[in-house]
């Protein structure tokens, strides 16, 4: 164990053990270059050939990203160590929330909160189960789980791919197999076979019946036993432990249990998918729901939807009917405008005369977790890309998907439309950065630089700023056939970059926790920005170029004057991360989209939350006014854009 203080690479100092195994130990610590908390993961190896998997399994772990699981930044050998530096994610754990209940949660409460959660957990599945090779999580449990906000899950302790360290697991001293815990693990890893995907799904199951129920799942050891002897299998049904959870949920969690696991579903995507089917809806309920964490909340149990699993369930995706984009049409606006036209006019026309400010106008469903959003100078095209690594094009006026650029190979985290509308810049966690013309989607330019966070054209298009998991923002110039590099600025891990309107500074919001200023011309820094307490994560100039408004992890948004950094005010009233800001044309509104579902309409003179817009069904990660500022588009992990009157 590593005392309190202890000073590794002479950069993270210890400052307390937060976790213990048979194979190593997690301890919080402080990174004292970046002034930020992490949480560094021990793992304990002498064997020359589990050392090269640990660097092996580290450099697949740093790729990726997923709002559910804790980034891994770097990783190091110190002693007889392997360290990783991990997000710190403070907090109780679930297993300690239930115990400050009475070891249970309140069963006529539950249902909704492990709906969402169920939601949230299965979309991080799909993402890692979809990695080359797969990466397995091996110990899903309630100890693994920590809330951040009102109602989002973590889930910590991820990350072996299959074939990778866990397959070289020992026993301990105290006669555990390290990776697993008994009353969560599927028979096939207790017994030493090797898990896959179905694996992690019996472990969640298993863990959402000890939250529904407030009872642990008998192992799978002790099941096993039993019915080899021709005694009842020990798990007791969901619904005779808590009769408000609808019966359909019931089946498929216990089928999910099933000690076969080809009697499981075949796949994180196909158990999400009838789970959204069934219950009390098509999508889980948003944050209305208090968490646990929280105190007391209500009971928005629906009506109960038929049970469609059988008791030992085995699902394929041919059994699901789900709902394509075409049954989610827009809610607002029946019709077309004058002659069909294709117009910013056309859609004031159509869709905003007779709707007040706060008015959802227009739901466009895109199929995948939205990340970035842009509007286009056009006024009527808008582009949305995310988690399944193509960029949608939609127009407005009549809600039809215009083009699907595809070619990016991870998730992209952020896009842009050049100042005259003709070119889309975008950057992915695949670490490229591509130029497509608007119209038809060709692919132009294209760049390699690390995982991308933030992309933005000069105000004259000539220029790129690109930030992201590398030591420096990069400015690029755009040739005829390449980005030619014309400044790197020293700045590590940057979630935001923004020109000034004038082109000649160019801000970084960064997860130091500071806001950096850099002169465009000579890329000399002129100031850091320092009042964030977490990573900053959108930064954005007035149209006047005199002030600069920042959010990110902190709490409150922070406006500060541009000519000598004061802060000058701090806007209030989001309870998660701040995600996305956009600014409108004439420089009167501030626009803020946050992981706590919600969008807030400030006057920026004098800071007023004129508007509340909540009707989304997940984390809000991007927004961005019109050209004419009368309408707002938010991007939102539940998939759909959704187009708002913010003014009449």
């Amino acid at each position: 164990m590593l005392a309190p203080k202890t000073l590794l690479q002479n950069r993270y100092e210890i400052v307390r053990q937060i976790g213990q195994g048979g194979m190593g130990s997690v301890y919080e610590a402080m990174d004292k270059r970046l002034h930020a908390r992490v949480a560094l993961k021990e793992t304990l190896f002498t064997d020359s050939s589990m050392q090269k998997a640990f660097e092996r399994e580290a450099k697949l772990l740093a790729r990726l990203r997923h709002p559910v699981l804790p980034k891994v930044f770097d990783y190091f050998f110190e002693g007889n160590g392997q360290f990783l530096v991990m997000e710190y994610i403070p907090g109780d754990d679930l297993s300690t929330l239930m115990e400050r209940r009475g070891g249970k949660f309140p069963p006529a409460e539950v249902f909704p909160w492990v709906q969402r959660w169920a939601d949230q957990l299965l979309g991080a599945l799909e993402y890692l189960h979809s990695q080359s090779p797969p990466v397995i999580h091996r110990d899903i449990k309630p100890q693994n789980l920590k809330l951040i906000g009102r109602a989002d899950i973590v889930l910590l302790d991820f990350g072996l791919s299959r074939g990778g360290l866990a397959d070289m697991s020992t026993v301990t001293a105290r006669g555990n197999i390290e990776g697993y815990t008994p009353n969560y693990a599927p028979l096939e890893q207790i017994r030493g076979s090797k898990p896959d995907v179905r694996s992690d799904l019996y472990s969640l199951s298993a863990t959402l019946y000890h939250f529904l129920t407030g009872v642990k799942p008998a192992d799978a050891l002790t099941r096993a036993a039993n019915l080899l002897n021709n005694q009842n299998d020990p798990l007791r049904p969901i619904k005779e432990l808590n009769p408000y959870v609808p019966a359909s949920v019931a089946a498929v969690l216990e089928g999910t249990l099933s000690l076969n696991p080809d009697n499981r579903p075949d796949s994180a995507t196909v158990m999400r998918k009838v789970l959204q089917r069934i219950g009390t809806g098509t999508r889980p309920l948003g944050d209305d729901t208090t968490p646990p964490s929280g105190g007391k909340g209500t009971s928005p149990l629906g009506t109960e939807a038929s049970p469609i699993v059988a008791q030992h369930l085995h699902v394929t995706a041919q059994t699901l009917q789900v709902s394509g984009p075409a049954a989610e049409a827009g809610t607002a606006a029946s019709g077309k405008g004058k002659n069909g036209e294709n117009s910013a006019g056309a859609l004031t026309e159509k869709l905003e005369a007779e709707e007040p400010p706060g008015a959802l106008i227009r739901t466009l469903p895109t199929g995948s977790s939205i990340l970035t959003i842009a509007f286009n100078p056009d006024g009527v095209t808008v582009a949305a890309a995310g988690e399944d690594h193509t960029i949608g094009l939609w127009n407005l006026n009549d809600g039809r998907l215009l083009n699907t650029l595809t070619g990016h190979t991870a998730a992209v985290r952020s896009i842009g439309f050049s100042p005259d509308g003709q070119k889309l810049v975008s950057g992915s966690e695949d670490g490229t950065v591509r130029l497509w013309w608007a119209k038809d989607g060709v692919e132009t330019h294209q760049t390699e630089v690390e995982a991308v966070e933030s992309v933005a054209f000069s105000p004259d298009g000539t220029m790129l700023a690109v930030g992201g998991w590398m030591d420096d923002v990069y400015l690029f110039e755009i040739a005829d056939k390449d980005l030619v590099e014309k400044q790197t600025l020293s700045a590590t891990i940057v979630h935001s970059v923004a020109f000034s309107p004038d082109g000649q500074m160019l801000a970084a919001g960064c997860y130091d926790t500071t806001v950096r200023l850099w002169q465009v011309s000579d890329g000399e820094l002129i100031r850091k920005l320092e009042g964030h307490t977490n990573y900053v994560l959108s930064v954005v100039f007035s149209p006047d170029g005199q002030l600069l408004v920042s959010g990110g992890g902190g709490a409150g948004i922070r406006m500060w004057r541009v000519n000598d950094g004061r802060q000058l005010d701090i806007l209030r009233g989001h309870s998660n991360l701040v995600h996305g800001l956009s600014l409108s044309a004439d420089g009167k509104l501030l626009a803020s989209g946050s992981a706590d579902g919600t969008v807030r309409v400030w006057r920026l003179q004098g800071g007023t939350n004129l508007l509340t817009l909540e009707d989304h069904g997940d984390g809000v990660t991007s927004v961005a006014f019109s050209p004419d500022g009368r309408t707002l588009v938010s991007g939102c992990r539940d998939t759909k854009i959704r187009l708002w009157q913010v003014q009449e």
